[in-house]
């Protein structure tokens, strides 16, 4: 199965130190989720959740924000992937609001890989992993789907899928894979 995920599908709420905002594109079942992926709009300086046990990844949409992680300042690049534990104390500081791609596996049920690519590229697929494909700018051809800015490819049962980026455009591949 393959489905394109549009952000008008994707479900927001506040945060709950009304900082910001997610936009959830889509998560595990369980409550709370062993998995998450989802765009975080951070609308002013503070802290980040606790998010003790999972591993994250950041992917700077906008320009202006570095994140303080543990005392150490980390500026994020834009379409450069930032990892860190979700138990990691970490205030973020905006120069203005900004987005932000999110990806969040529990450490001991899940594992992820986010990969920022502007040329096209052929993935071989594992039996169990959850795929994601999110055009950060531009358009892009994911499997057999033209997605634009902001859309999200989900790949369910498929061996191979290829990424074509248009000129000028990026996308971010996640595999979230069972441990």
């Amino acid at each position: 199965m393959i489905e394109l995920l549009r952000p008008s599908q994707y479900r927001r709420q506040r945060w709950k130190n009304g900082g910001g905002v997610t936009d959830e594109i889509a998560a595990d079942a369980e409550s709370p989720p062993a998995w998450r992926v989802s765009i975080a709009t951070i609308e002013r300086d503070g802290p980040f959740s606790d998010f003790r046990g999972y591993d994250r990844t950041i992917v700077a949409l906008d320009d202006g924000v570095t994140l303080t992680v543990d005392g150490n300042d980390v500026p994020l690049r834009r379409h450069e992937p930032c990892e860190f534990r979700g138990e990691a104390a970490v205030e973020a500081h905006v120069t203005a609001t900004a987005r932000d791609f999110n990806v969040m596996t529990l450490r001991g049920a899940f594992a992820h890989n986010v990969e920022v690519v502007t040329t096209p590229q052929r993935y071989l697929v594992d039996e169990d992993e959850l795929l994601f494909a999110y055009v950060l700018c531009g358009e892009a051809t994911v499997f057999d789907l033209h997605c634009a800015e902001g859309e999200t490819a989900y790949l369910d049962a498929v061996e191979r899928f290829d990424v074509i980026p248009g000129a000028d455009s990026a996308v971010c591949v996640i595999h979230i894979t069972p441990r």
